[in-house]
């Protein structure tokens, strides 16, 4: 999806906002569960998008959304609606342009594991950047599964 420099990068600045609203959230919410990171005083939002099969326009529909319910954070909507602005913007990125963004279909669960997992190979992610990119996989595999398929 987005390279892993842009991933590093932007996963860095979402880690240390999100911490900053952590001790807020910890006053105001019950903990994550130990298996998936998924915060279980959210409620889960009803199934209204099919993450295995979606364009990259629908990710980026779809994130807003979920963001708009309280399901993602700022951050992972900003990280899932990227990709897609850039192409919007610029025409293209990575050889994919608009009209593939708004066509083409892919799992995007399946595509996350596997950017995360070159980016492991590559040695180009920081422990953080791999927590939050494992914390936002778990939350698209319960909001798609109903659980971690990860697990």
């Amino acid at each position: 999806m987005i390279n892993s420099v842009g991933i590093n990068s932007y996963y860095q600045v979402s880690g240390t906002n999100n911490q900053s609203t952590l001790s807020n959230q910890a006053l105001q919410t019950k903990p994550t569960s130990e298996a998936g990171n998924v915060d279980t005083a959210k409620p889960m939002p009803e199934r209204q998008f099919d993450f295995t099969s979606m364009t990259l326009q629908e990710q980026s529909d779809a994130a807003h959304a979920l963001y708009e319910q309280g399901y993602l954070s700022m951050g992972e909507m900003a990280f899932m609606t990227g990709e897609y602005g850039l192409i919007k913007h610029d025409g293209q990125l990575g050889g994919k342009t608009l009209a593939q963004a708004q066509s083409e279909k892919f799992n995007v669960i399946t595509q996350m594991k596997e950017d995360l997992a070159g980016a492991k190979q590559q040695g180009t992610a920081t422990p953080e950047v791999i927590k939050n990119y494992q914390t936002l996989i778990n939350k698209l595999e319960v909001y798609q599964y109903g659980f971690n398929a990860s697990a």
